[in-house]
């Protein structure tokens, strides 16, 4: 099979001497290369291979509550659209008429029958099925029958909880193999009774991958966050494990200093049904790969995504999710709030750390850095995943 151009520009960056560093002892492993955080045409190359590739995030089921809402989306820059049908099931198609390849939708749609393309009116139902195309025989001559063997084109998709995932390319491992790791990680902590409250975004400068490695180190918590350090307990804090392509960790609270500042486990709101008695004072999350996180604490939960948006910008977006009924109970409101705050603290004492990470991978001289053994296996598990589907 011929080598592409595309396939020689990845393998520039991603050589052999890079890939086999992420096999030595952690002590002489390097991680990705400058490249992969500053590359124009890298990050390129990651929306059309590594995103392509893996299932990804693409939003809230929640947000399509009723038969006919349909929300357009972005996803590694394809546009997308997230449909429900009568049948209640969502379903994902590329946001294009397959007629001449205008975009069919740009705004939210609540309560349709059918969607119409702007340019010649053909019709589609939420099942994705051309149903008319007016004047398509001649003037004044509609079909109204449509054409079983034309639809708009299906996205591979699924909903894990209140989240749609997608696979764009198709060929992915089925979606409960790959989610599997996870769904044993959060055994204990029961997501279904949570409903979202809240969207927050914020702006991190800094490449994607930095934010997803900065989600998940632990190390920096003593310095950079230290009203979260006060409040984790300091014998349960660990490293993270590395399970599938993806990270977990978990932590205990400090019971003196529940409440206090760092506190993400929104005290005095009721705990999740069903959850296990002895983890009321602990918390669990996982780095979904490629670029989604899940925080699962006592009493609520946060879906977080680290959408790129350049080689040195990325948009974090928060869901904040609640047991069903708190999430909009007035009384609740200040600790709902009080929750929002903390995570705008820790956010903004994230984000100056990750621009001086992204300002970093401009020295020449920077080869992958230097790991910690006990902290970084985490972030060299992450590199051999990215780097692994994007060579395959």
């Amino acid at each position: 099979m011929a080598t592409s151009a595309e396939d020689i520009a990845v393998r520039e960056i991603l050589s052999d001497g890079v890939l086999s560093t992420f096999d030595l002892d952690i002590t002489e492993a390097r991680g990705l290369p400058n490249e992969a955080f500053t590359s124009d045409a890298y990050f390129a190359m990651e929306q059309k291979r590594l995103f392509a590739r893996t299932w990804v995030f693409a939003g809230l089921a929640s947000e399509l509550p009723n038969a006919g809402d349909v929300r357009p989306v972005e996803v590694a820059g394809r546009p997308v659209i997230l449909t429900r049908g009568n049948d209640g099931k969502i379903r994902v198609f590329q946001n294009v008429c397959p007629h001449r390849g205008a975009r069919l939708v740009i705004e939210n749609l609540d309560g349709n029958a059918m969607m119409t393309c702007p340019y010649h009116a053909w019709t589609y139902a939420m099942d994705g099925k051309l149903k008319s195309r007016p004047h398509f025989h001649k003037p004044d001559c509609h079909d109204t029958e449509g054409d079983d063997n034309i639809s708009l084109f299906p996205v591979r998709s699924t909903t894990w909880y209140d989240w749609v995932f997608v696979n764009l390319d198709g060929k992915a491992e089925p979606f409960e193999d790959h989610i599997a790791p996870v769904e044993e990680w959060f055994q204990g902590f029961p997501l279904d009774p949570m409903r979202c409250a809240e969207h927050r975004v914020f702006e991190f400068e800094c490449n994607w991958k930095l934010a997803v490695e900065n989600y998940c180190d632990f190390y920096h918590v003593f310095l950079v966050h230290p009203a979260l350090h006060q409040s984790m307990s300091k014998e349960t804090r660990k490293s993270m494990q590395c399970m599938g392509r993806h990270l977990m960790n978990d932590y205990w609270f400090d019971t003196e200093s529940r409440g206090g500042l760092g506190d993400k486990s929104a005290v005095g709101m009721n705990l999740i049904p069903g959850l296990k008695p002895e983890y009321a004072g602990k918390q669990v999350y996982s780095a979904i790969f490629p670029n989604m996180a899940v925080n699962v604490y006592p009493s609520n939960a946060q879906c977080v995504l680290f959408e790129p948006v350049s080689p040195g910008k990325t948009r974090m977006h928060m869901w904040f999710y609640f047991v069903d009924g708190d999430h909009t109970n007035p009384a609740f409101a200040d600790e709902r709030d009080n929750l929002y705050q903390e995570w705008a603290a820790l956010n903004a004492e994230d984000e100056g750390i990750c621009r001086r990470l992204q300002e970093g991978r401009m020295c020449d001289a920077y080869d992958g850095g230097r790991l910690a053994p006990y902290w970084d296996q985490g972030t060299i598990h992450f590199h051999r995943q990215l780097a692994e589907v994007m060579t395959a």
